[in-house]
């Protein structure tokens, strides 16, 4: 069996000034389609203006403009682009380590040697400084969700204007707040759940007193993450609220999905075009949303491990020796989960790879799941235009892929996203016979004729002419007829 090597030609240095720049986001192996070439609904003004301005909030002027994502053969829709630097995460954890372990050892335990202040003041002056962070990182994060929110803030409807960028009033501050400033993302809830629930024994221990109690604080910080993990390790169809980018009423995802999309977008300033990658990602493959469902279990699993730990400690031990223990004890439990998370991850994402290379012939291309006919009424209605009009060419795409269809699932499956506009790739061609889209390349017809391969054309028919320097290594084989994998109720693979 013959195997081909194709090297794309690189990139001109010097484009000519009237062709469009390719947009960094776009990936090598992957072609986006970006959406702000498409019609606008009647009465809106073009929602091209950048969503990097985020002072500009005026609701006629923002909307969610999805891209359409060609599904590349060789890998799933790409995530790679996520990049940060060291110094700001450790400079972080360094600030969280100092806050909360670092200055209430220090105040509890020198001022317990050298004054005769009683253990009821000596809790309460931990209890001050336990919170100091929250105090600097949760404000934050609420700012560039609000007044930055087209930059950072979760997706909302599809060409529809987000109503968050009204203002709240018409005087004072409210003028300057939007409208729906409560509703922030995922991650910023669970956070805020957590500091409510850290807060009752932070105010309540000192006077009671009960200080094993004020100890249990950071257990009590994890109780509803956990809660909340374990809640959606279940597929929820019908909530009447929004989960991150997710609209009321569609499939939700597991906690950890969410956790990524906010945490890579807000707090790694990856911005709305992250969500966007998310979005497409979850719902191409199969494997993926197995992988966090996965870790959400893991991590609920971890949640529930230290805060038995916790308790056993806090409950058991010396009162001075359980203060500086128990406060260690949260980061070096979130180091150790966190490693043996990455380690299953790292393996999860090669299996994830291998799967996707094996069965996106027959797997992938034939489980595109349609966009439903109730969401595209409801879109259209909220445009006031067809969807037909606002598309484009490339047409409304497929909301995911399901193994099997939906016919042993019905209606939305959990790969279902709004946001996901999903294509197979271009060259790619219908069977005749089955009426299965299954991709051929010059590539292929050559092997099949024992004739001659045009490395030119075939770069050309595998789209591979303006990606730069990437080398592309093909080999033709008969497309597979082996069975489909299943899914269960979760939408994990089986």
């Amino acid at each position: 069996m013959t195997t081909i090597t194709v090297s794309a030609p690189p990139p001109d240095p010097h484009p000519a000034q009237d062709e469009p720049r390719r947009s960094s986001a776009t990936s090598a192996g992957e072609t986006t389609a970006t959406a702000t070439q498409l019609l606008v609904p009647p009465g809106q003004a073009s929602p091209t203006a950048s969503p990097t301005s985020g002072r500009n909030r005026s609701a006629s002027t923002v909307s969610t403009l999805p891209d359409v994502t060609f599904l590349d053969p060789e890998r799933p829709p790409r995530l790679d682009t996520f990049h940060f630097g060291l110094r700001t995460p450790f400079l972080y954890l360094g600030f969280l380590i100092v806050c909360n372990v670092l200055i209430p050892c220090l105040l509890y335990y020198l001022i317990q040697i050298y004054t005769d202040l009683s253990d009821k003041e000596l809790i309460g002056i931990g209890s001050a400084a336990l919170g100091v962070s929250s105090c600097f990182d949760a404000p934050f994060r609420v700012w560039k969700l609000t007044r930055h929110r087209a930059k950072y803030g979760p997706l909302y409807y599809p060409y529809v204007a987000d109503p968050a960028f009204e203002p709240a009033g018409k005087k004072w501050l409210p003028k300057q707040m939007p409208r729906s400033w409560w509703h922030m993302d995922f991650t910023m809830h669970t956070y805020h759940m957590g500091l409510f629930a850290m807060a009752v024994p932070l105010a309540i221990a000192p006077s009671i007193p009960l200080y094993n109690f004020f100890l249990f604080s950071l257990a009590m910080l994890a109780i509803p993450p956990m809660l909340i993990f374990a809640l959606t390790l279940k597929v929820w169809h019908s909530l009447p609220f929004w989960m991150s980018s997710d609209p009321p009423r569609t499939p939700t995802k597991p906690a950890i999905y969410y956790f990524i999309e906010d945490i890579g977008a807000v707090d790694f300033t990856h911005g709305r075009e992250w969500r966007k990658r998310c979005q497409a990602r979850y719902a191409a493959s199969p494997p993926f949303r197995t992988l966090m469902w996965n870790q959400t279990l893991f991590w609920t699993i971890g949640f529930a491990v230290f805060i038995a730990a916790t308790a056993a400690v806090d409950w058991t031990v010396d009162l001075d020796v359980a203060f500086g223990l128990v406060l260690g004890l949260f980061f070096a439990w979130g180091l150790v989960w966190g490693l043996f998370s990455y380690m299953l991850v790292h393996r999860a994402l090669q299996h994830e790879l291998a799967w996707w290379q094996r069965k996106y012939a027959h797997v992938v291309v034939t489980g595109l799941v349609p966009h439903d006919e109730q969401h595209r009424r409801e879109l259209e209605q909220r445009c006031g235009t067809p969807l037909a009009e606002l598309e484009g060419e490339e047409g409304p795409g497929h909301a995911g892929v399901e193994p099997g269809g939906t016919s042993k699932t019905g209606g939305r499956t959990r790969g279902y996203s709004v946001h996901a506009r999903l294509q197979p790739r271009p060259g790619s061609t219908t069977s005749a016979e089955s009426g299965v889209t299954t991709p051929t390349s010059a590539a292929t017809t050559a092997a099949a004729t024992q004739g001659p391969v045009d490395p030119q054309k075939l770069a050309v028919e595998m789209g591979q002419v303006d990606t730069g320097v990437r080398v592309v290594n093909f080999t033709p084989s008969p497309v597979s007829t082996a069975a489909t994998d299943t899914t269960d109720a979760n939408g994990r693979i089986v």
